[in-house]
């Protein structure tokens, strides 16, 4: 059987680049028992306040540079709630989807503080992932600095609307390289039909935060 598989593979290889592997499948079976399901019309709002690189480096633990120490990092976001346990990439959301909320030079640092949105409109979900992508620019290629998975779990439902949702506490997702870390927020409300608008990837950047609006 294995061997067939190998076989089917060479032939439609993209297909099977494209199939979850059995951990992200374990893992989704185990949110329909853990994680109560949530239905509707609803609005994710991911604020994305700050990334956190203070070495310098890359996933891999390599200096950004020849000389360490900074990054010209490249920053994308796209909120998942149909694959949020599969890998970034062509398993989930892929990157042309993803929207770029900051790029830089020469930097570990990073002040972002700008909020993406996302309609769900008549699905379910049971976790979203608020998939964040970092690079650093370089001239012959971009080298991932790391990718982060930033989770809203519907053990804290959405709002019953705009007016009543709260923003979570300030929260911390840490990446492959455990010095690197984003620093966010969320909120999520469900809309009425006539007020949600779905699009592939996420909605865009709806502001920057400006902080005493207390947005």
């Amino acid at each position: 059987m294995k061997t067939v598989f190998v076989s089917v593979c060479a032939i439609f290889l993209p297909a099977c680049l494209a199939i979850p592997g059995l951990i992200d499948l374990g893992q989704s079976l185990s949110d329909k028992t853990i994680y109560p399901e949530i239905k509707g019309n609803f609005r994710i709002e991911a604020n994305i306040i700050s990334m956190e690189n203070p070495r310098g480096t890359t996933w891999n633990y390599m200096p950004c540079d020849v000389v360490p120490g900074n990054c010209d990092p490249k920053i994308t976001v796209a909120i998942d709630y149909a694959t949020p346990n599969n890998d970034f990439g062509k398993d989930s959301v892929p990157y042309s989807r993803y929207v770029q909320v900051f790029e830089g030079s020469g930097m570990t640092h990073v002040d972002i503080n700008k909020i993406v949105s996302k309609d769900v409109c008549n699905h379910s979900t049971r976790k979203i992932n608020v998939r964040v992508r970092a690079l650093d620019r370089d001239t012959l290629s971009d080298d991932t600095i790391d990718h982060f998975n930033c989770l809203i779990l519907t053990t804290d439902p959405p709002a019953e609307n705009e007016g009543s949702a709260q923003w979570s506490a300030i929260k911390t997702c840490v990446g492959h390289n455990s010095s690197h870390k984003i620093m966010w927020k969320y909120r999520w409300f469900f809309v009425p039909d006539n007020d949600c608008k779905e699009i592939a990837g996420s909605s865009g950047i709806i502001r920057q935060l400006i902080p005493f609006l207390g947005k």
